[in-house]
């Protein structure tokens, strides 16, 4: 932007004004010494609007022309003084410009200076660190120019505060605002010699009480492991946090800064890592997360150098390590803290799987969300092992930056996968973490190592890979934060080939209409993706976004509508470069009851005889009676239909006594 010349600007033509009336020069503008110059006509080029531009060589009474339209058009006159020198205003000049004595000439040019400036922030306060914003030059058609800032209001009348120079686009210039009351203000930052500047409307606050606080009392954390600490920053942005002391032979100073736009929210956390106090430069042993934007700076004061011959001592009893801090940089601490470190413990181990694409895992939050707890993973599958309750290994797995995939690059740890059943005269297969195939994933804070296995890509042939497994983690007395004794973990897993199967293997028979489901099975690992597919002459159906349940089972519908009855088609299930498919047919009847009628005749013959000594033998006969009952029993098609086999078995048993009782 462009705008009014600034103050100091004024303030420097006012003086030279004063002198050229005491010199007895004439009152034309040009009078003024070629010493006061910003510019050389002839030889700096362009002239930027708002410099004083000197021009020699020039006699008597000197004509300043502008070209309009390729005519020379009168603007001005000036004298030139004894040692021809005529110096020009150009606060009010834009263009092609000519200056003529009649026998001698020179033409310049005239343009505004652009200008734009981008503030860190536009709140400050009137005290402390947060007292200062910084500008950046974003872009000017200049290079090598002084910026000033006026406010009247602010700053106070006729007074300008010098921000710095600027001698090409990025570089950066402060402006203090210590001392000025609160208030929003128009802070005007202007070039010192020319016409451009730029306006911004600050609001300066209190700076009030400067402190610096812990965000918890106490911090505890197991021997070899990390802990985040967080200090609170009030008034301030910085400040010297004490970790440990002279006494406990444990001693590094942190100045920690709060971080500028997203990250300047009054907190800076920082990491301690136990495991890496035994290294000389304390950067090692506290730092701050790469992403937070914070700024953290470590200092080893005792021992002076080289660090601990071994990782901090666990605290017992009153034994703690002491955290104190000071913002006020008085040598007084404002707030305190205690650290307590615990012995390690070595935990569980329990196994897992997920599916094969763990491309989009990257932390314990991700994995977590894709496990199943089962031991039987599917060739091709991940196998997970989860060694829990661990601690005191964190801080040697985890440095900052990185951290380790190979537990076999840390003195000490190791995880084993071994083959439980080898071939006859064979060595048992297995691996490490330094294999193919073989990734961590760590959780400190929950106390968890995450050891994933891709059976498709580890270092033993698929033949070799399928059968009983046992992974093994163990921290042996080598390791850096020793352990009374080895200790040693274990968990059981087998490997096997993939299936899936549609619908148990059997033909699919579903009506020609909407939400008709077709479903499977496989031993792939839950929340693998699906896809099912029917297809034949007349239709291709693909069902995409299906997953592998917790059971194994899948299933996904399919709107057969409009198609013919007896339409055959083929159903697809494909998962992990797995398929299988059957025969499949549209029945009308598909899922439909069926009626089953049943007929029952009953024939029932009855003969009474009757014969006394004294009166003739009398034969009484009875008619047959056939009755004919008709029942009608509703199964579906793959139910049994009538009475079912126990009420037949009756029945048949019924019938033969029947038959029998005839023939006597």
């Amino acid at each position: 932007m462009t705008g009014n010349t600034t103050k100091v600007r004024s303030l420097l033509l006012t003086a030279l004004m004063v002198m050229s009336v005491f010199a007895g020069a004439t009152a034309f503008a040009g009078s003024v010494g070629a010493a006061e110059a910003d510019a050389e006509i002839g030889v700096d080029s362009p002239i930027f609007q708002g410099q004083q531009a000197n021009a020699t060589g020039f006699s008597g009474e000197v004509t300043l022309e502008k070209k309009v339209d390729g005519n020379w058009i009168y603007q001005d006159q000036y004298t030139a003084d004894g040692n021809g020198n005529v110096t020009v205003d150009t606060s009010n000049l834009e263009g092609q410009y000519r200056l003529d004595d009649g026998s001698t000439n020179v033409t310049f040019q005239v343009v505004q200076q652009t200008l734009d400036l981008e503030a860190s922030s536009t709140t400050v306060k009137n005290g402390g660190a947060d007292s200062v914003i910084t500008f950046e030059l974003a872009d000017s058609n200049r290079n090598n120019f002084n910026v000033s800032a006026t406010s009247e209001d602010a700053f106070g009348e006729d007074v300008a505060k010098y921000v710095g120079n600027y001698s090409s686009d990025g570089d950066e210039a402060t402006l203090d605002f210590t001392g000025v009351d609160p208030g929003t203000y128009n802070i005007t930052l202007g070039v010192n010699d020319t016409t451009a500047s730029e306006t911004f409307q600050v609001t300066v606050k209190d700076a009030g009480d400067i402190s610096g606080n812990f965000e918890e009392s106490s911090y505890s954390v197991p021997r070899g492991d990390i802990v985040p600490i967080t200090v609170e920053l009030t008034n301030t942005n910085s400040g010297t946090v004490q970790v440990g002391s002279d006494e406990s032979n444990f001693n590094i100073s942190v100045d920690v800064t709060d971080g500028s736009g997203d990250a300047n929210d009054g907190k800076v956390t920082f990491y301690l890592n136990t495991y890496k106090t035994t290294s000389g430069n304390a950067d090692d042993v506290i730092y701050a997360a790469s992403s937070s934007g914070d700024s953290v700076d470590a200092t080893w004061k005792t021992p002076s150098s080289d660090g601990l011959d071994a990782p901090v001592a666990v605290t017992s009893g009153d034994n703690i390590y002491k955290l104190r801090i000071d913002a006020n940089d008085d040598g007084t601490p404002d707030n305190a803290a205690a650290l307590n470190v615990n012995p390690r413990s070595t935990g569980s181990a329990q196994t897992w799987i997920a599916p094969d694409n763990l491309n989009d895992v990257s932390n314990a939050t991700e994995l977590t969300d894709v496990l199943t707890q089962r031991s039987n993973v599917a060739h091709g599958d991940h196998v997970v092992v989860q060694v829990k309750d661990t601690t005191g290994i964190f801080g040697a797995i985890n440095e900052e930056g990185a951290g380790h995939d190979d537990l076999s690059n840390i003195n000490g740890l190791s995880l084993t996968v071994t083959e439980d059943n080898p071939e006859p005269n064979t060595d048992a297969d297995s691996f490490t973490t330094g294999d193919s195939g073989v990734s961590l994933i760590t959780d400190g804070a929950n106390k968890s190592l995450y050891v994933l296995v891709d059976t498709s890509a580890v270092s033993v042939d698929k033949k070799d890979l399928m059968g009983e497994w046992t992974a093994t983690f163990t921290v042996d007395e080598n390791f850096a934060v020793t352990p009374d004794e080895n200790q040693s973990v274990s968990t059981a897993f087998s490997v096997e080939e993939a299936t899936i199967e549609v619908n148990s293997g059997d033909d699919v028979r579903v009506a020609p209409g909407d939400n008709q489901t077709i479903s499977g099975t496989t031993n792939l690992a839950p929340g693998t993706p699906v896809t099912i597919q029917a297809s034949s002459g007349v239709f291709f159906k693909n069902v995409n976004d299906l997953t592998v349940n917790d059971d194994g089972t899948f299933s996904g519908t399919i709107d057969f509508s409009g198609y013919d009855n007896g339409t055959e088609f083929t159903a697809k299930a494909i998962a992990s470069g797995l398929s299988a498919s059957v025969d499949g047919v549209l029945d009308q009847n598909a899922g439909q009851p069926t009626t089953t009628t049943t007929t029952t005749t009953t024939t029932t013959t009855t003969t009474t005889t009757t014969t006394t000594s004294s009166e003739p033998s009398t034969t009484t006969s009875t008619t047959e009676k056939t009755s004919t009952t008709e029942k009608t029993s509703t199964t579906n098609d793959d139910g049994q239909p009538g009475f079912g086999v126990a009420i037949s078995v009756i029945a048949l048993l019924a019938a033969a006594l029947l038959a029998l009782r005839r023939e006597n």
